[in-house]
């Protein structure tokens, strides 16, 4: 699945639209590890994970937690930086070799000015993300560690395998140790 995949999915697009997006796109292996953003650059690219996985995360007295992750066929970008133009205070960091294709967000802006149906699409993505992000919230306060991981697994089968469990543990809001437990049924 790439990225005209998931577009397709909020937005029927004209094959002139298409061919403005083709142009703003380029595709990139990036291995394991790999930093799209570190914490203090302005972010100027949106991302969209064609295989892998990644995560957002930031430092909070020397602990680092993730705040986002996405895996194959998802979005990925420093969504706060890149609307404010103003330094991160994130990174995003690719957990596993990725395949991703990249935009420069001000590129997009422009295609949006331009064209009403990209226009179109762009509200629907960030209605879209502020809806997942209201879920993340809801979940944080009204369900236990072990209902979040439930949830997570089933909304990314074969997460536990992917994803380092420390940085599972940070996103759910536990430990590892909790998140060991949580895992092995013993709450």
């Amino acid at each position: 699945m790439d990225i005209f995949d998931t577009i397709n999915q909020f937005q029927k697009l004209s094959p002139e639209s298409i061919q403005k997006l083709r142009e703003i796109i380029f595709e990139q292996k990036v291995p394991r590890g790999h930093h799209l953003l570190e914490i203090g650059e302005v972010d100027q690219f949106f991302h969209f994970i064609i295989t892998g996985s990644g995560r957002v995360y930031y430092l909070k007295e020397d602990l680092d937690i993730t705040d986002y992750i996405a895996m194959d066929g998802q979005f990925l970008g420093g969504v706060e930086s890149l609307f404010t133009h103003q330094p991160s205070h994130k990174a995003i960091e690719l957990t596993e070799d990725s395949v991703i294709q990249s935009f420069r967000f001000s590129d997009f802006e422009k295609l949006c000015d331009e064209i009403h149906e990209i226009e179109a699409l762009g509200r629907k993505l960030s209605t879209f993300a502020f809806l997942e992000a209201q879920r993340r919230i809801e979940s944080i306060r009204f369900m236990s560690a072990a209902e979040r991981y439930a949830e997570l697994c089933k909304k990314y089968p074969g997460i536990a395998n992917r994803i380092p469990l420390k940085h599972l543990a940070s996103y759910l809001g536990t430990t590892p140790v909790s998140l060991s437990r949580v895992r092995s049924g013993i709450q």
